[in-house]
């Protein structure tokens, strides 16, 4: 359609020109049957240039329908392109990921190798009850025919007898203890039956399920459970309270821990900065027998979570646009047989009111921040004069972050007269840092990195940690899986099996 728009218009100039000239009589002085074969060569090269323009139209119209399948064909290739771009760039991430878990390996195999054939240095132990060998020649010379000059050290004491009979050696069971110890609490536990008269089918065998719950003091509670079977069903196991008795069995999920119980352990640890042994020997003085490890294990149920619930949280805090500040703090953590200088970083958005501490294998590189950040279009950094920031710097003028900008915290230059708010945010971690020494694992740090992801995002809100530890376990209890919801600022909104 263009064509012919640019046709029509090339044909109206010519046109003008044709009528500013004087008419010119070509059939003047010709005879009538010259005129008439004059009048059919005019007509023949009417219908010719009649059929050309029919022709040149098609020719047109069929180059229109190539050119628009040539560009949906370019399109398509764009789109291409775009996505091998951004598989590329997953894979370069998921590459250097790959390598930083190939090093973490390496480390283990050489410390198990080292382990299991002995350091180089360690030098090997001498038999004491190998005597020299017995030289006869000497025996000989100092022989004088006395009984005091009579040696022995080339004869057998004890020969030994043919095929001697193997006499196998009895366990000593004197030191075995009378009973071992199991996960307990001194006193009765609080036991809750099951109402035979609700279960739907034959029961055929009983037990006691162990939860450990903290309200105004330590309890144990143990709810019966029965294993039942339903004419042609599985047998199975249930549990069918009695009237006045929990409705269901109040375990967090992994755990023998209530709701409250895991609530209670990790405000202790992460809020109250109590260590791991401290919290165990409370327990033990309050008369429970369990070990630091399940302690552990616990609140690594509980991280699983919260690991959810910080995607949510990043998400929001790396909105397009947004203001950040970043800082990093040292921390000293236990690589298989030293100890290591490892940093922990945090980013903050004052705005969001959200604060999220992260780590990757100790690093302090500015890698670790990078891909922290990923692809957020974000308005301005704002951090200390950490070298690594300045080359931060340089890298935000790049195509990636061509639209951030990188500001220097004056807290730092001003000799910290004026504290910035990852500064404080910080802070707590440190106090940890300083009251347990040392973690004891990568894994160790990672949980820390949650629960004070969590924790410090809530006190940003003005919130009660005791109370927002204890909803969140509960609401994941009950089956809520909406994290947006369980975010600091909607938390009040979360419903049970949401």
């Amino acid at each position: 359609m263009d064509l012919q728009h640019i046709i029509a218009q090339k044909k109206e100039l010519l046109v003008r020109e044709t009528f500013s000239r004087q008419p010119i009589n070509y059939s003047e002085n010709m005879a009538a049957d010259e005129k008439d074969r004059f009048i059919q060569y005019l007509v023949d090269k009417v219908n010719s240039y009649e059929l050309d323009k029919r022709a040149t139209e098609l020719a047109v119209e069929e180059f229109q329908s190539t050119f628009d399948s040539v560009s949906a064909s370019l399109e398509s290739l764009k789109k291409e392109m775009e996505e091998i771009k951004a598989e590329l760039s997953e894979e370069r991430s998921k590459r250097k990921k790959a390598e930083a878990k190939s090093r973490k390996l390496d480390q283990q195999l050489k410390y198990a190798q080292k382990n299991k054939f002995g350091d180089k240095r360690q030098n090997a132990r001498k038999d004491e009850r190998k005597d020299e060998c017995a030289d006869r020649e000497d025996e000989k010379d100092k022989f004088d025919g006395t009984e005091g000059t009579v040696s022995t050290k080339s004869v057998q004491e004890n020969p030994k007898e043919e095929n001697p009979v193997k006499v196998k050696k009895e366990r000593d069971t004197s030191n075995r203890p009378e009973k071992y110890d199991t996960m307990s609490v001194d006193g009765a536990p609080v036991f809750h039956p099951t109402d035979d008269s609700k279960v739907p089918g034959r029961i055929m065998e009983r037990k006691s399920v162990k939860v450990f719950s903290f309200k105004m003091c330590l309890v144990e509670e143990l709810y019966e459970m029965v294993h039942y079977v339903e004419p042609g069903k599985k047998p199975k196991w249930g549990y069918f309270p009695t009237e006045g008795h929990p409705e269901v069995v109040m375990k967090f999920e992994g755990t023998k821990a209530t709701p409250e119980f895991l609530q209670a352990l990790a405000y202790e640890v992460y809020v109250k900065n109590v260590t791991f042994g401290l919290l165990h020997q409370w327990l033990t003085d309050m008369g429970m027998t369990i070990s630091e490890n399940t302690l552990h294990n616990w609140l690594k149920k509980g991280k699983k979570y919260l690991d959810k619930l910080i995607v949510v949280l990043k998400t929001i805090a790396l909105e397009k646009d947004s203001i950040v500040n970043c800082d990093e703090t040292w921390c000293k953590v236990r690589k298989y047989d030293h100890y290591k200088k490892c940093y922990i970083w945090v980013l903050v958005n004052k705005a969001e009111k959200i604060a999220i501490f992260f780590y990757e294998d100790g690093s302090r590189g500015r890698d670790v921040l990078t891909h922290f950040l990923g692809d957020a279009e974000l308005k301005s950094i704002m951090t200390d004069g950490y070298n690594a920031y300045v080359f931060i710097g340089d890298e935000l003028k790049s195509t990636k972050f061509k639209d951030t900008e990188h500001q220097i915290c004056m807290a730092h230059a001003m000799a910290k007269l004026a504290k910035a708010e990852t500064e404080r945010t910080i802070r707590k971690l440190t106090t940890q840092r300083n009251n347990s020494l040392h973690y004891g694992s990568d894994e160790g740090v990672e949980m820390a990195v949650a629960y004070h992801s969590v924790i410090s995002t809530v006190k940003l809100h003005g919130m009660s940690c005791w109370r927002y530890l204890g909803e969140f376990f509960k609401k994941i209890f009950n089956g809520c899986r909406d994290f947006f919801s369980l975010t600091p600022a909607n938390i009040g909104m979360a419903y049970a099996n949401c």
